[in-house]
C-alpha cells in the first residue's frame, strides 16, 4: 500500500516544465506477434519483442531503447533502461504520455499518462482535464479494464545486455485515447533520482517535471495502419 501511495504521490507532484524542442518521431509499426508477450517486465525469450518498432533513444551512452507496435487495437511499449543496474523502491519508474486529437499548452482530457513502478504489475492511469497546476493538470482515474503494466528485471534473456537491468511493459487501449496515425508523445524514466525522457531536453535530476503536451515529442504511424485497422473494424 505505501508503494503505491508513493507512486501516485509522485505522480500528482509533477509541475509544468519550461521551454524546449522535441527530438524527431518515433515510427510505430503494426505487428501480429504480440499476442506472445508475457508482461512480467522483462524479455521472456530472445524473440519476444520482435517485430516492433526500436528505437534507441539514447545513442551515445546506449543506455534506453524503445520498443513500440500496435496490435488489435493495443499499444503495445517496452522500454528497456538498459544502465539501470540499481534497484531503487518506488523511485524507479517509467511513465508513457500521448497527446490525442489536439495539442494543448495546458493538459485536457484528450492528455494520458500511464505508469509503473519497478518491481510492481500495478499500472496507474492519469488524466488531463483538472484545473490544478499542481498536478500538471492530471487526475488519477481509474485503469481501463484491458490495460497492463508491469516493472521488473530483464536478465539473460534480454536483446541487448544480460546484466540485470531495469525494464517497463505495457500494454494500452487504443480507444481509450483515440485511433489516429499522430500522436503527442512523451516518455519519462526514473533511476532514482536521475531521470531520462523523450524528448532527452527534459531529462535532468530528480524532481523532473513533466512539459506542456505542446513540448511532447510525436508518435507517428507512417502506413496510416492505426486509422486503417479502426476502419477495417467499422466495416464489419
Amino acid at each position: 500500500m505505501k508503494g503505491i501511495l508513493g507512486i501516485i504521490t509522485l505522480c500528482m507532484t509533477i509541475l509544468l516544465a519550461g521551454e524546449a524542442y522535441a527530438d524527431e518521431p518515433i515510427k510505430i509499426t503494426i505487428t501480429d506477434k504480440s499476442h506472445e508477450t508475457q508482461f512480467d517486465g522483462k524479455w521472456t525469450f530472445i524473440s519476444e519483442w520482435k517485430g516492433t518498432t526500436e528505437t534507441k533513444m539514447y545513442d551515445g551512452d546506449g543506455s534506453l531503447v524503445l520498443r513500440i507496435a500496435h496490435m488489435d487495437g493495443f499499444f503495445y511499449i517496452l522500454i528497456d533502461y538498459l544502465t539501470d543496474i540499481t534497484y531503487h523502491h518506488i523511485a524507479d519508474m517509467a511513465i508513457v504520455c500521448f497527446d490525442g486529437f489536439d495539442t494543448s499548452t495546458m493538459a485536457d482530457e484528450s492528455d494520458w499518462c500511464y505508469t509503473v513502478s519497478r518491481e510492481s504489475g500495478n499500472g496507474h492511469t492519469l488524466r488531463g482535464g483538472s484545473p490544478l497546476y499542481q498536478t500538471s493538470h492530471f487526475n488519477l482515474v481509474k485503469n481501463h479494464p484491458d490495460f497492463v503494466a508491469y516493472g521488473g528485471t530483464s536478465d539473460e534473456s534480454d536483446r541487448y545486455v544480460l546484466t540485470p537491468h531495469a525494464a517497463y511493459e505495457f500494454r494500452i487501449p487504443i480507444e481509450q485515447i483515440g485511433f489516429q496515425d499522430e500522436y503527442g508523445f512523451f516518455i519519462q524514466v526514473f533511476d532514482g533520482n536521475d531521470v531520462k525522457t523523450y524528448p532527452k531536453e527534459f531529462s535532468g535530476k530528480f524532481p523532473q517535471k513533466i512539459p506542456s503536451p505542446a513540448k511532447w515529442g510525436k508518435l507517428i504511424s507512417p502506413d496510416h495502419s492505426i486509422s486503417d485497422w479502426l476502419k477495417s473494424i467499422s466495416s464489419k
